[in-house]
């Protein structure tokens, strides 16, 4: 790998990509945005000025960014150049994954389509960003937003697995237990359609059975005192908790929790994503050294991730106020080496 100095840019993603960029096409491996959703808000950060004998503490508003849209057209004819060229930028195997919600999630989608192709559309995912929805006077209090991801080429794309904790109801099937801990019963006999009448049966330690593994699979997991016996004769597998990674995670991420006021990550950016999201979305479709970009970088919360899981990584955003968040969080770790900030010519 070539000499790497990972990239801070306070500038407009479009023009970056086209006049800085150009020479990277190809090499980024994932690239994941937070773009505006127009949502008809004006994005503060909060800061807080502590007060003395004589007066008590100020918190003020610094605007971050203007999410106000004169029309659906114009956010649309905003986004697709900006989404084209990020495309040019992927790898072979790369992918895109664009954070929105409802205001623009299906609009973008299309766009997405055009651009990349509905055949590498890969996932809508689901991200419960909150317990608690507002009241609302009409319809249903929102409580998600949606990740769209799409791959530039879905036929050579691939997902690293990812699992999250046991929770106490995925432990309930764990009922048994012995020495080495709890464990559940894994089926090693064909069940339902699998029993058909051309599956062949073996006989096996006494049991004849239209059994779905070899004999040398069996008899290595008996000797590993993998099997287990029933009163009738019948045998499974026993499958310990302790020896599963988790529970695989699907498109629904209902176990990562926002950042909100009291969480030690909360900057006063309003907007900013907690670095457990980051963290599984980086490590799912990356690996160790490859280049992750963020072009509507905010907080900065995408270079923290990549930084902890060894990423290069390069990030831009046209707000001065975000881009300040972004590098006093940045220059904080220590694990991140040196990296370089540049602002508009």
């Amino acid at each position: 790998m070539r000499r790497w100095q990972n990239r801070l840019y306070n500038c407009d993603c479009l023009t970056l990509i086209q006049e800085e960029l150009m020479d990277l096409r190809g090499e980024f491996r994932q690239i994941y945005i937070d773009p505006p959703f127009l949502s008809g808000t004006i994005y503060t950060k909060k800061t807080r000025v502590d007060g003395d004998a004589e007066s008590s503490a100020i918190v003020s508003d610094i605007e971050t960014y203007n999410d106000k849209w004169a029309s659906i057209d114009e956010y649309l004819e905003f986004m697709r150049p900006r989404l084209t060229v990020m495309k040019d930028l992927l790898t072979e195997n790369g992918s895109l994954w664009v954070h929105l919600d409802w205001h623009v999630s299906h609009y973008v989608k299309v766009l997405l389509d055009g651009i990349f192709g509905y055949e590498n559309f890969v996932n809508e995912i689901v991200w419960t960003r909150t317990n608690s929805p507002k009241t609302q006077s009409k319809g249903f209090g929102a409580q998600h937003d949606v990740i769209l991801l799409y791959a530039l080429d879905s036929e050579k794309f691939q997902t690293n697995s990812v699992y999250r904790k046991h929770d106490e109801r995925s432990k309930r099937p764990y009922s048994y237990k012995d020495d080495r801990g709890r464990f559940r019963l894994i089926e090693i006999e064909a069940q339902g359609i699998q029993r058909s009448e051309n599956r062949k049966q073996f006989e096996w330690r006494g049991r004849t059975a239209p059994y779905l593994y070899r004999k040398e699979t069996l008899e290595k997991w008996w000797r590993e005192d993998l099997i287990y016996r029933s009163r009738n004769g019948r045998y499974t597998k026993k499958q310990y908790l302790d020896d599963t990674l988790g529970i695989p995670v699907s498109d629904l991420w209902f176990d990562i929790a926002p950042v909100q006021g009291k969480s030690k990550e909360y900057t006063g950016f309003l907007t900013q994503k907690p670095v457990a999201l980051l963290e599984r979305i980086i490590q799912s479709a990356s690996e160790s050294g490859d280049l992750v970009g963020d072009f509507f970088a905010g907080s900065g919360t995408t270079a923290i991730a990549a930084a902890s899981l060894r990423r290069r990584w390069i990030l831009c955003d046209l707000s001065a106020s975000a881009i300040e968040v972004a590098k006093e969080r940045i220059e904080k770790l220590e694990m991140t080496g040196k990296f370089l900030t540049i602002t508009p010519r």
